[in-house]
């Protein structure tokens, strides 16, 4: 027994009418419809955008002091900002307006870096 004898011996090709006829019949048997039935769609997850802001050193500190106050969860730096945020949004218009303007001025935290 030599390797000549590992080679597949060719097949012979049935009739190509038998093969014609047997597509005609793949193909008569699809479904005929000119509007495909439309996908549902998935609710997609809430997309998050990524933001870049500056903040001093002292109040970078703050945040990280913030999100490590919680033993029993765990709070991101973007939790504390959007803490923030909920915070801000229950304060009256004219509450919010002076916090805002004490902050445009840029001072450092008091209150916060006391608890070192």
């Amino acid at each position: 027994m030599g390797l000549k004898d590992l080679i597949r011996q060719p097949k012979a090709e049935p009739a190509s009418e038998s093969n014609d006829e047997a597509a005609l019949a793949f193909i008569s048997g699809a479904p005929i419809s000119a509007n495909p039935e439309p996908k549902r769609k998935r609710k997609k997850a809430p997309t998050f955008v990524r933001t870049t802001f500056s903040l001093s050193k002292d109040f970078n500190r703050q945040i990280d002091k913030i999100s490590l106050l919680p033993r029993t969860f765990r709070a991101s730096r973007s939790d504390v900002v959007r803490a923030g945020i909920m915070a801000l949004q229950n304060l009256e218009k004219s509450e919010l307006l002076m916090l805002l303007e004490s902050a445009s001025k840029a001072e450092p935290l008091t209150e916060l870096t006391q608890d070192e």
